[in-house]
């Protein structure tokens, strides 16, 4: 299994790499770890040039990628040293580019890609998605994992279920996980109609119990974003599948991203 994380060595992205390498442990997964040097940065002064007016900045282009070169290997240096400590089998990369491009570009030989739900700018309590965050989820081939601002070590999960394309794909990305790290899991069904949404949680109950998953199937009527954020605890491994029409992502799933407190695994 390749498990890779995307971390720009923020403070909000410290707990992604610390749940990337106790998963990578847990799995018995490859760890590849991922820094971008963002070219919006480094082309900074080219983008502040107004022409005759132009505004003298006493950094240029190169003295700005040197200085996220330096930042890049010592966090890749870090994360690294902890992964091998770890006895991991770790492998880093540097690269420059839009993070977000990079990020999906890398996402595409991974299995799972585990990233924060913010980066360096957006230091403190922040509890919404940052940009690259978002246009991650809106486009990466591959399940993404964000983990919220404070690491904690999933101890449950809590799948939403309505037998869409989506959901069935989160379904069995999440079932092999659960497994792997003695998950339970509560199947949560959501729909106007109780006998509908009674079969589909039993439905994903039943391929979960197979592999000897333990699972609770619950089902409810109303707003699914408002039981799913009720019934996740911090501690608690929120799996959903996340709808994406015109790299929009559907609405229960981007409230339920912008508002859950613990990780949350999105399956496109």
């Amino acid at each position: 299994m390749n498990l890779l994380l995307a971390t720009d060595g923020s403070p909000p992205a410290r707990s992604a790499e610390v749940l990337a390498e106790w998963l990578a442990y847990k799995l018995q997964a490859r760890l590849r770890v991922l820094f971008v040097r963002d070219e919006r940065l480094i082309r900074l002064p080219q983008l502040l040039d107004l022409g005759a007016l132009s505004i003298p900045l006493p950094v240029r282009h190169q003295e700005i990628e040197e200085a996220l070169t330096l930042k890049g290997e010592a966090v890749l240096e870090r994360v690294r040293g902890n992964a091998r400590g770890a006895g991991l089998e770790v492998e880093a990369f540097l690269e420059t580019g839009l993070p977000h491009e990079v990020i999906v570009r890398h996402a595409r030989t991974a299995d799972l890609l585990v990233l924060g739900r913010a980066g360096e700018a957006h230091l403190g309590e922040f509890l919404g998605l940052g940009s690259t965050a978002d246009r991650v989820l809106r486009t990466s081939p591959t399940p993404v994992l964000l983990a919220p601002l404070a690491y904690v070590e999933p101890r449950g999960a809590v799948l939403g279920y309505n037998a869409s394309e989506s959901a069935v794909r989160a379904l069995h990305t999440l079932r092999p996980l659960a497994k792997a790290l003695g998950l339970s899991v509560r199947v949560v069904s959501v729909h106007d109609d109780p006998v509908v949404a009674g079969g589909w949680a039993l439905e994903a109950e039943a391929y979960l119990q197979e592999e000897g998953v333990r699972t609770e199937a619950l089902a409810f009527s109303g707003d699914p974003s408002e039981h799913l954020l009720r019934l996740s605890a911090p501690e608690d491994l929120l799996v959903l599948g996340a709808p994406v029409r015109r790299f929009v992502l559907g609405s229960t799933a981007e409230h339920v991203i912008r508002h859950a407190l613990g990780p949350v695994l999105t399956v496109r």
